[in-house]
């Protein structure tokens, strides 16, 4: 496929580098212009294009992108990208860097806030994953262990498109239904970033309780604040010092009362 990846940050080159790797024709832009991100994507079998080529003559478009940026995107893009096109992105709605988003203080999920923006179907998916995770623990097909991805859509093709895509690249993928259910894998539930199988996947999205999100979202804050500038350094730079534990995978379980990991 020809497949168009906007946001150059961990997810976004994490997937053109997994996607560029099983044969797939990436190409990547940024709101940094082309430039900045040449080395980036060269380094991940990608070609770096402007934000106004990014829409051209591809199957498929991946928004990787803050969710307070989506508003400005839609608008940028809007006739732009081809009927046939399927559009999956990645957000997640954290108030103390997106603000306060109308709408979603109340209680509508992010991933229908950013649908209403582009007045199509999208796809939500790679949204229940760290970047540590996703970049080292992709493994192939039918291994124990292997770590499943939510994907939710109310346009049941596009869906089972993005489901066999994440397959090729490592991962399980778990059909989460329809988008106004996505909720169920936000931050901080206990489907969201706790590294799970397929079958416990399931099992923690069944379990999740939206009026405990917000609470628990605060709780994992608090928590996080034990570590150290080394381990923050690592975990946004995307540069992992060998022995380094993403240990943000373990307050999100440890919130959830999800058991401990075994390693």
């Amino acid at each position: 496929m020809k497949i168009g990846i906007i946001g150059a940050g961990l997810i976004g080159k994490t997937l053109a580098e997994k996607l560029s790797s099983v044969g797939h024709q990436i190409k990547i832009a940024d709101a940094k212009g082309i430039d900045p991100i040449q080395s980036t994507a060269r380094n991940v079998g990608a070609k770096a294009v402007s934000m106004t080529e990014i829409a051209e003559e591809i199957d498929l478009l991946i928004i990787s992108i803050p969710l307070f940026a989506i508003p400005d995107l839609a608008a940028s893009l809007k006739g732009k990208i081809g009927k046939d096109v399927v559009i999956v992105e990645t957000t997640n709605y954290w108030p103390h860097r997106d603000g306060n988003i109308e709408g979603l203080g109340r209680g509508m999920v992010n991933s229908v806030w950013v649908q209403q923006h582009f007045d199509r179907p999208i796809v939500k998916a790679f949204s229940n994953i760290n970047a540590y995770s996703f970049k080292m623990e992709g493994k192939p097909k039918g291994s124990t262990g292997r770590i499943a991805l939510a994907v939710a859509s109310d346009d049941r093709q596009s869906k089972e498109l993005v489901l066999e895509l994440i397959d090729t690249i490592g991962f399980d993928a778990l059909d989460a239904g329809l988008l106004e259910d996505s909720w169920r894998q936000q931050p901080c539930s206990p489907a969201y970033c706790t590294d799970l199988t397929i079958d416990q996947l399931d099992a923690a999205r069944k379990s999740a309780q939206r009026e405990l999100l917000e609470e628990k979202q605060k709780l994992a804050f608090e928590k996080m604040q034990d570590f150290g500038d080394e381990y923050f350094t690592s975990l946004t730079s995307g540069e992992y010092p060998e022995g380094f534990v993403d240990y943000a995978v373990d307050i999100f379980r440890s919130i959830n009362g999800l058991p401990e990991r075994n390693n």
